[in-house]
C-alpha cells in the first residue's frame, strides 16, 4: 500500500487501499489507459478474453462486471486521497496503468508518481481527473461496444464511491473537516441531478427503499441504483441489495440474455 494511504486503510479496510501502486516501471501485464483508449481494439481483446473465461457470449454482463472490479480497485484509494487527504493521485489516462491477470481481470493500478496536493479545491475540481478524464471515456467506449447501458456502468462506480464516502464521514478524528467534506463530496457526486453548466450527472439515480424480511421482522434497506448484471453470468448471482433480485423485484422481468457473440 502507498504509505500516504496507510493511516486511512487499516484493519478490515486495509485491502481497499492496496489497489494502487506507485512505481516508475509497470510490469508486463500493465496497460496504460491512454493506450487502451487510443487503440480500443485492445479493450475488445480484454473483453473477449473475459468472455472466454466465463464461456459466455453476452458481452453486457461481461463488461459490467469487469468495470465493477475495475472500480472496486480504483475508487477507494483515489477517492480517499481526494476527499480525506485532499491529495490528487495522477489518474489521467496518460499516467495510470491497469494490471490484468491471466484472465484479463483487473488486479491493481500503477501510477508513476504520487501526484500533488489539491487542498482548497472544490469537489468538482478534485474529482475531474477521475470522473471526466479517466472514467467517462472508458465507460463511453464499453457501452458503445457492448450495448450495456451507461447507467449500469456508472451505477457500478456510484456504489463504490458511496461506500468510500460514507466511510470517510466517520473519519473526522483523522482530520478536522473530513466528515463535512465527505458529506459534501457525496452530495455533489451522487445526489445532484446536474453539475455546473447544466451537465447531467451520470451517477445520479434514485435508490429504492424497501423492506427485507428477517427472523427479527422487517428491516428497511436501500437498494443499489442499478443491477450490475452479475446474475446473467454462468455461476453469477444477485447481491444482497440488487434491485432486480427476486427478493425485491416488483413484477419486473430480468434483462434477457443476448444472443450476440463475443468481439473478434
Amino acid at each position: 500500500m502507498i504509505k500516504l494511504l496507510s493511516p486511512i486503510f487499516q484493519g478490515d479496510w486495509a485491502h481497499y487501499g492496496q489497489g494502487l501502486i506507485c512505481s516508475e516501471a509497470a510490469e508486463s501485464h500493465a496497460y496504460l489507459l491512454a493506450d487502451l483508449l487510443n487503440e480500443p481494439e485492445k479493450i475488445d481483446d480484454i473483453l473477449v478474453q473475459r468472455a472466454r473465461f466465463y464461456d459466455f457470449n453476452d458481452l453486457r454482463p461481461v463488461a459490467s462486471v469487469w468495470l465493477l472490479k475495475y472500480a472496486t480497485l480504483l475508487i477507494p484509494p483515489i477517492a480517499a486521497a481526494a476527499t480525506v487527504l485532499q491529495h490528487g493521485f495522477p489518474v489521467k489516462p496518460e499516467y495510470i496503468s491497469v494490471i490484468l491477470d491471466e484472465n484479463a481481470a483487473p488486479v491493481a493500478f500503477v501510477i508513476p508518481h504520487l501526484g500533488e496536493s489539491i487542498a482548497g479545491l472544490d469537489a468538482q475540481r478534485r474529482y475531474v481527473p477521475l470522473i471526466k478524464e479517466h472514467l467517462e471515456p472508458l465507460i463511453t467506449y464499453l457501452s458503445s461496444r457492448t450495448q450495456v447501458p451507461t447507467k449500469i456502468l456508472w451505477g457500478n462506480v456510484a456504489r463504490r464511491l458511496e461506500t468510500l464516502l460514507t466511510l470517510a464521514q466517520q473519519l473526522d478524528s483523522f482530520s478536522p473537516g473530513t466528515a463535512q467534506r465527505a458529506a459534501n463530496d457525496k452530495t455533489y457526486l451522487l445526489e445532484h441531478r446536474t453539475w455546473p453548466g447544466n451537465k447531467r450527472n451520470p451517477m445520479f439515480g434514485t435508490k429504492r427503499q424497501t423492506m427485507r424480511i428477517t427472523e427479527e421482522g422487517e428491516v428497511p434497506v436501500r437498494l443499489h441504483r442499478h443491477c450490475c448484471l452479475d446474475y446473467l453470468l454462468p455461476g453469477g448471482s444477485y447481491c444482497g441489495l440488487c434491485p432486480l433480485s427476486p427478493e425485491f423485484r416488483k413484477r419486473k422481468e430480468r434483462l434477457p440474455v443476448s444472443k450476440s457473440t463475443p468481439l473478434s
